[in-house]
């Protein structure tokens, strides 16, 4: 059928409304969704390069724990596809002419066909167990094969008794490596003898690239091969996957978690006279709970904290997480968990001690809720009646002392990367 000729004015314009109201619509979804999915796919494809190649010579090591701080150590490192071998050598650092022990590692292959100049490389993990408690080691990785080693470093291990201990707390790094070694060489500066590191998730951009965790290890040379790291995972470490493939490839972490999560996702431990428990924010809290429930009620610790990354009393109200803070808030009242460890909201935030959703009377009675930001992404934030401190636009490290002399103490200090303290707490029992 033809269309007859329009000739009225009227005619004409609502002709054309009507082909506006057709062809508009979709030109946004071009626009928009349609842009946004063509950007996904084709970023998602573009060849990229490291700035940091493997080679036969081991780097990216790293400390954490898959077993008891007090008597096991896992190390991971990786080197090019040439190397098919690894071993880690180890000794007391005090018995010098002592002939090192060895253990061999575990590898397997970490791709990203997409890193032009690196697409493969080997990942090796080893655990050294039967160690002795609060003892000083110094240890090397590499491969007689190639006859490829990397330098003598040390760790420590965990105390079995209570005894004062310090550790170091992130939040959200993402983006800003360089500056983020300046702020962990401050925190080093102020506190050399931190036991380990946290880290509440976001460690990088995009886990599924794998250029930023070389980038991640480049800068972090110096602080996670000598003091264990202890990771939680942020939405950015996913990077929209179903699973964050990359990040359990690079660190063994302990498989004590839920048992309805993939294992290492979450996860606990004890070191001295306090209790760690990191969860997973990404995942449904309601698979956590039950699991959550059973840790801290089996734990006879002095101090327990939780760390994970989407917080529970956020900065932004847009960003309220309410099934977290009804999940988990009311099994850390429970069993007083002294402190909460977070990130994600990328600004600085302090709750006052908090129970059933309210400020408490004290710290006795309720727990403290932290969000931090260690890299160089910064959000606004909103007043809150929770909030005692908050402040923007500053990366900050937290040094969090234990002191075990007489009555236990826990000092909590927030730093600017001048160094300049930001915030402060002290919490007796």
């Amino acid at each position: 059928m033809a269309f007859r000729k329009i000739t009225s004015s009227k005619s004409r314009l609502l002709f054309t409304g009507l082909i506006l109201i057709i062809i508009v619509p979709g030109l946004w979804f071009l626009a928009g969704e349609a842009k946004d999915w063509v950007k996904s796919i084709y970023a998602a494809n573009v060849p990229r390069t490291t700035a940091f190649p493997s080679s036969s010579t081991p780097d990216q090591i790293c400390l954490t724990w898959n077993g008891d701080p007090a008597t096991t150590q896992a190390i991971q490192w990786r080197t090019n596809p040439a190397v098919t071998e690894g071993i880690v050598q180890y000794r007391k650092r005090d018995e010098t002419s002592a002939q090192p022990m060895e253990v061999k590692a575990e590898v397997s292959s970490l791709e990203d066909r997409l890193v032009g100049n690196d697409p493969v490389n080997q990942r090796f993990t080893a655990t050294l167990k039967d160690l002795s408690p609060d003892t000083v080691y110094a240890y090397r990785v590499g491969s007689p094969a190639v006859n490829s080693w990397s330098l003598w470093l040390e760790f420590a291990t965990a105390p079995v008794e209570p005894e004062s201990f310090s550790f170091i707390y992130l939040g959200d790094l993402q983006v800003g490596m360089f500056a983020w070694n300046k702020l962990l060489n401050r925190a080093k500066e102020i506190q050399p003898n931190t036991a380990f590191y946290i880290m509440a998730g976001d460690i990088v951009n995009r886990g599924t690239k794998r250029e930023e965790w070389d980038e991640l290890f480049n800068e972090a040379q110096g602080f996670f091969d000598n003091k264990p790291f202890v990771p939680a995972l942020g939405n950015h470490d996913y990077a929209k996957q179903k699973s964050p493939e990359q990040y359990l490839k690079i660190f063994a972490l302990p498989e004590n978690g839920p048992g309805e999560l993939p294992k290492e996702l979450a996860y606990s431990f004890t070191y001295s006279n306090a209790f760690f428990v990191v969860l997973d924010g990404n995942q449904p809290p309601e698979k956590q709970s039950g699991w959550l429930d059973q840790q801290l009620a089996g734990s006879r610790a002095v101090w327990k904290f939780a760390v994970f990354h989407q917080p529970a009393y956020s900065s932004k109200s847009s960003r309220d997480n309410e099934d977290i803070r009804e999940s988990w808030g009311a099994l850390f009242d429970r069993y007083h968990v002294d402190m909460v460890l977070q990130g994600h909201d990328h600004a600085y935030l302090r709750t006052y001690p908090m129970k059933d959703g309210k400020k408490a009377a004290s710290a006795k009675e309720g727990t403290y809720y932290v969000v931090s930001v260690s890299g160089s992404k910064f959000y606004d934030q909103e007043s809150h009646d929770y909030a005692e401190v908050g402040f923007t636009k500053t990366d900050t490290f937290q040094i969090i002392d234990i002191q075990t002399n007489g009555k236990s103490t826990c000092t909590y200090r927030a730093y600017d990367a001048e160094g300049k303290i930001r915030d402060e707490v002290v919490i007796e029992k």
